[in-house]
């Protein structure tokens, strides 16, 4: 098992130092690999380091993971958003980082997550692409819950499951589709 260091270290050519002790000028940092015993394997350049921490970001926020971490769910406000201290103190993400900054930039570029406007904290960005039907019984043939949405004023249904305790999952192309189908059956029941 391998993890990263603190220590970041840094290619100085092109730089200058000032006066005041400061280097300044382009940087191309990297970031110390260490394994479990604390002795240096190799280095990472910071690009493989956001790409690795994305990647891991992204996973804590994808909805398989979400319905199964029952930690990072209890963490949520009302609003779903988590603080980004917490999600930097989970192990997954100090291993790879402890560079709050670094955390911040990497989820402000991913379109799977929303960070509120003070950078304090995150939130997913799912989109709603299914409607939930209840009160359908599991003995409901799929071709006639299917049916609820043929209509030339609906999206097409790309998917319809039986989910559990009287309640279906039909999902749409995008959330834009599942929400004129929401408009579509709630119309169609009442005339």
């Amino acid at each position: 098992m391998y993890s990263l260091a603190w220590e970041s270290t840094r290619k100085t050519s092109d730089m200058e130092e000032k006066d005041d002790g400061m280097i300044s000028g382009p940087e191309d940092l990297h970031y110390q690999i260490n394994d479990e015993s604390g002795e240096s394997s190799s280095t990472i350049s910071t690009e493989d380091l956001k790409e690795c921490l994305k990647k891991q970001l992204e996973f804590c926020f994808s909805r398989e993971n979400l319905s199964k971490d029952l930690y990072l769910t209890s963490q949520m406000d009302g609003n779903q958003f988590i603080p980004i201290s917490t999600v930097a103190n989970l192990e997954e993400i100090k291993k790879l980082t402890t560079d709050q900054n670094l955390i911040l930039e990497v989820l402000r570029s991913s379109p799977l997550v929303q960070v509120d406007e003070k950078g304090e904290k995150v939130r997913p960005s799912h989109k709603r692409c299914i409607v939930i039907l209840r009160e359908i019984p599991e003995t409901t043939p799929v071709e006639e819950v299917k049916a609820l949405f043929k209509n030339g004023n609906c999206p097409k249904v790309i998917s319809c499951e039986f989910a559990q305790n009287s309640t279906w999952y039909v999902t749409f192309q995008s959330d834009t589709d599942a929400q004129q189908a929401f408009q579509y059956l709630r119309e169609e029941s009442r005339s």
